[in-house]
């Protein structure tokens, strides 16, 4: 439980730090230049799962890009952050720390959405069944109809 706390925490920082941001990652900027941030953070593809394994604040994570629903297409739609938790109560733990940090603004089905920056971008945290998922969603993303 202290390490979730402790990771969150981190989190929060490195994320509200800047307008957008992932662990130091400016995701605004280009997907070139966010792939070429990631990987010098260490993340390696990781088949199994079809995404970016990293480490971040001590805690093992899954990095997911979606680019296929932007308006722009130079740029991010969203950032899928995967981290596995076995603690029971860790989407309950993250609701109580994200709801001290930003404004939840919805809160539907098992899944909290948090405006996480004055550019439009939000934050939808749910529990999977291995542990927690952070979309961050900017404004560049267009949901297909």
């Amino acid at each position: 439980m202290k390490k979730l706390l402790s990771f969150i925490v981190a989190l929060v920082t490195f994320t509200n730090a800047y307008a957008f941001k992932f662990d130091g990652i400016d995701l605004n900027g280009t997907q070139q230049q966010v792939a070429r941030e990631i990987s010098v953070r260490g993340y390696v593809y990781d088949q199994a799962t079809n995404s970016l394994k990293g480490n971040c604040h001590g805690m093992e994570i899954f990095l997911s890009l979606d680019n296929d629903n932007v308006s722009d297409k130079s740029k991010i739609g969203r950032l899928i952050v995967d981290i596995p938790m076995s603690e029971a109560n860790a989407l309950e733990n993250s609701v109580v720390i994200f709801n001290v940090i930003y404004h939840r603004i919805a809160s539907v089905s098992g899944k909290a959405t948090y405006s996480v920056d004055d550019d439009g971008t939000i934050m939808e945290l749910t529990k999977t069944a291995k542990g927690i998922q952070l979309i961050y969603v900017t404004p560049n993303y267009k949901l297909k109809k």
